[in-house]
């Protein structure tokens, strides 16, 4: 009963918060990742907008692996500091972030509460 109390805690917990991609993780590839990553001018990956993310590229293809954020070569890049090229990496938060949204599904609109 105990375990079955916990699967329905992460369960609700899991889909109460969800990242919403215009306001947190745009915001994030605005500012640290479109200098380089825009109209496919780096790596042949668009990051400026989501359908263009979602494109992924023409030398790997699909960026993001839906609700596998370990499995995700984007967030390989940023988690092991290969990305961004220029400058810091991206800080923990951001990359837990980000990690978050692919893990919730990488939608473009958080769903419906």
């Amino acid at each position: 009963m105990k375990d079955m109390k916990k699967i329905i805690v992460l369960f609700v917990v899991g889909f109460i918060y969800a990242v919403d991609y215009e306001t947190e993780i745009q915001p994030i590839f605005n500012s640290r990742c479109v200098n380089c990553h825009i109209n496919g001018n780096s790596g042949e990956l668009n990051l400026s907008s989501w359908s263009s993310l979602m494109a992924g590229d023409s030398n790997n293809g699909p960026v993001v692996t839906i609700g596998d954020s370990s499995n995700s070569l984007l967030w390989i890049k940023v988690n092991s500091g290969v990305m961004p090229q220029s400058g810091s990496k991206l800080t923990d938060t951001q990359i837990h972030l980000i990690g978050q949204w692919i893990y919730e599904g990488a939608l473009a609109e958080p769903p419906a509460n």
